[in-house]
């Protein structure tokens, strides 16, 4: 009796369908872990912007800058970020809540990042 060692063609066939399925897997779980790391990245520069307009804004102390509806650009990282203002009242009148939106586009409809704080006005 002749007695043969080894796998037969189907089995071979079943282990190749088993490892293209888990490098498919794998490369769709990295393709997902690189854009996440895209948007982390965009968020992150984007709340940069938002600190910077304001710290700029603490540090000229001028009331007039606390203007509802204002609108800049930022630039950070080599990318321009676009950003508006929201001031919105408090119940003390001496406070408003400050809403720095960053955008992406010049148009200001993609937003990325939102910042929000209360300044002093000074008004009693």
């Amino acid at each position: 009796m002749y007695n043969q060692h080894g796998f037969t063609l189907l089995e071979v066939m079943v282990a190749l369908a088993i490892c293209a399925m888990a490098g498919i897997a794998a490369m769709q779980a990295t393709g997902e872990h690189i854009n996440h790391l895209t948007t982390i990245e965009e968020q992150t520069y984007a709340s940069w912007a938002a600190e910077n307009v304001l710290v700029e804004q603490r540090a000229k102390g001028d009331q007039q800058a606390i203007k509802n509806g204002s609108k800049g650009t930022e630039t950070l990282a080599g990318i321009d970020w676009y950003w508006r203002q929201d001031v919105t009242p408090t119940a003390d009148k001496s406070f408003v809540k400050v809403t720095i939106n960053v955008f992406t586009d010049e148009q200001r409809e993609h937003a990325v990042y939102e910042l929000s704080t209360y300044l002093n006005t000074g008004s009693q």
